[in-house]
């Protein structure tokens, strides 16, 4: 194995929370009757791709709005400082580092919130990653598309097979799996579900053990 691309909300920071709450608030204020079950059939996807998908489903509904209310709340969360990075981020990188993998971040989140919450840390991701993906990259064509993850692989220069791919979305995890990589899961908000059990290199419960497998 030569590379690790990395999942960005619920891997390297614990984001992913502060989206459950707005989409329950969000629901409250738009009338809008959707679950935490189909909150989680959407998490790693590109805001483009479900808001795409919410206007079909809601068609009574002024989605825009309804998301925008969403990516406000969690804007402002993050500008405020409320969320953290995930235990075990900095000494994975370490032990990355020391055994010369490759490291690309593929995020479905947009360049400028991705460096919003590296700054919170007075982290340079640069110092970090090799390469990166962002939703501006990939349009709709997001998770379970195996796309963004073969973009990253491509702009380091390894192959699929060579790849682990750190998730913790069944999105991520599908299109790791879908593209030929070998996926890791961290659990974050969202249990493994029958296809990542059966199909995922490993299943942790933080970063920390990822370090024992490099």
């Amino acid at each position: 194995m030569k590379a690790v691309i990395f999942d960005m909300d619920g891997v390297i920071f614990n984001t992913e929370k502060l989206w459950q709450y707005a989409f329950i608030e969000s629901n409250k204020i738009y009338n809008v009757n959707l679950t935490e079950e189909y909150r989680k059939t959407i998490c790693g996807k590109s805001e483009e791709l479900i808001r795409e998908e919410l206007k079909n489903i809601l068609p009574n509904v002024d989605v825009n709005a309804y998301r925008d209310y969403m990516v406000d709340y969690v804007n402002n969360n993050v500008k405020n400082g409320n969320f953290e990075m995930k235990g075990g981020f900095v000494e994975l990188i370490n032990a990355l580092k020391n055994k010369n993998y490759k490291l690309a971040l593929a995020t479905s989140s947009t360049k400028d919130r991705a460096l919003m919450l590296f700054n919170r840390f007075s982290i340079n991701p640069n110092d970090i990653f090799d390469a990166f993906v962002f939703a501006e990259d990939v349009g709709t064509k997001s998770k379970p598309d195996p796309f963004m993850f073969r973009l990253a692989a491509s702009k380091i220069g390894v192959k699929e097979e060579e790849s682990f791919v750190i998730e913790d979305s069944l999105n991520g995890i599908v299109a790791a799996y879908k593209g030929g990589f070998k996926p890791i899961m961290v659990i974050d908000l969202i249990e493994p579900d029958d296809f990542a059990k059966k199909n995922c290199y490993k299943i942790f419960n933080n970063l920390n053990e990822v370090i024992d497998i490099i």
